[in-house]
């Protein structure tokens, strides 16, 4: 059974802003980083008015305190990171993602003693993994442009490669 979708080549011509996307954010990264930056202050600031504005519509709810407060603090990172300047916002956004890693990286490793507590076998490489992670969590809070060189090479690999994607449905969306 053969289909044919309408405006298939739009799907394409995405692909091809994505694959585009992911180019330029290698060809110029300062740039990038710097858009990915304020596009993270930024979010910071809406995410706290919205969550402020839901937990006031939702009194109701046993939990609308915590959402306020949430609401209240992620408001003021995003008035902090908006009244910075631009070095200090990468500055941290990468400390952000190495706590992120520092959080996780403790997360396995509790995991890794439950699962030798468990009697599971190979627990010690999750511990091994967990440790690497914990290491790389301080590397990167320690050389923050580690972080975001990271974070940068990743997003635009994933958008290399979402790309091909959209381009490959765009075409076997045409049928014959």
């Amino acid at each position: 059974m053969s289909y044919s979708i309408k405006y298939w080549w739009l799907l394409s011509l995405i692909g091809v802003l994505f694959i585009i996307g992911g180019v330029f954010m290698l060809a110029k990264p300062f740039a990038s980083i710097a858009a990915m930056t304020i596009l993270f202050s930024v979010s910071f600031f809406v995410w706290g008015i919205f969550e402020i504005v839901f937990s006031l519509y939702n009194t109701r709810n046993q939990n609308w305190g915590w959402y306020l407060a949430g609401g209240v603090l992620d408001l003021l990172i995003g008035i902090m990171l908006m009244s910075s300047s631009l070095f200090e916002q990468m500055e941290i956004l990468a400390f952000f993602i190495g706590f992120w890693l520092i959080f996780r990286g403790a997360v396995l490793m509790g995991h890794s003693f439950e699962f030798k507590h468990l009697g599971v076998k190979n627990w010690g490489w999750l511990l091994f993994l967990a440790i690497v992670t914990l290491l790389l969590a301080f590397a990167v809070i320690a050389i923050p442009a580690l972080a975001l060189g990271t974070v940068l090479i990743w997003v635009s690999i994933s958008l290399i490669f979402l790309g091909i994607s959209y381009i490959v449905l765009g075409f076997s969306s045409k049928g014959k």
